[in-house]
């Protein structure tokens, strides 16, 4: 299964600054919207993308051989495939070769939550000292923007926040 992790490539960088809207869609819509759209891409213009996390899955490898085990919540979404994947949240389980286990411990913190959990990204740490370092899906990610703080308890340790 192809793995990805956070390099942020030309192409990646590329993708941030493409239009949600066309033209067209934003002539029709009201003044306040379109006053908000061109606040959004002066931000966006001021602090570009430096470092991107995207979603850690079931699937996703760490550092020690590792690999996020299936899950038993309901947070799911659709890869580029169009295959339904589970996403790892903090607390979810990583297997490894040698059947022991580890639970995932930092995560998006408040940020990015599904029912009030903070969902795992490559580079979320585990409680034995891992690291997530890939996952299956290449898509969904939190960014990082020059000049913008991230959220304190993004990727923290409980002890540290």
């Amino acid at each position: 299964m192809k793995q990805y992790n956070n390099d942020l490539s030309a192409e990646i960088l590329a993708s941030f600054n493409e239009p949600t809207f066309t033209p067209e869609q934003i002539a029709g819509m009201a003044d306040s919207a379109r006053a908000i759209i061109a606040e959004q891409k002066e931000i966006n213009r001021r602090h570009p993308v430096n470092k991107i996390y995207r979603f850690a899955t079931v699937g996703s490898l760490t550092r020690q051989g590792g690999i996020v085990r299936e899950t038993h919540h309901k947070a799911k979404m659709q890869a580029e495939n169009g295959e339904m994947m589970s996403i790892a949240l903090k607390g979810d389980e990583v297997v490894y070769p040698d059947g022991t286990t580890a639970r995932i411990a930092t995560s998006t913190g408040k940020s990015k939550t599904y029912g009030g959990v903070g969902i795992a990204v490559v580079g979320s740490k585990l409680d034995n000292g891992d690291e997530i370092i890939s996952t299956p899906q290449s898509g969904a990610m939190c960014v990082d923007r020059e000049g913008l703080p991230s959220a304190k308890d993004f990727l923290a340790d409980e002890t540290t926040v």
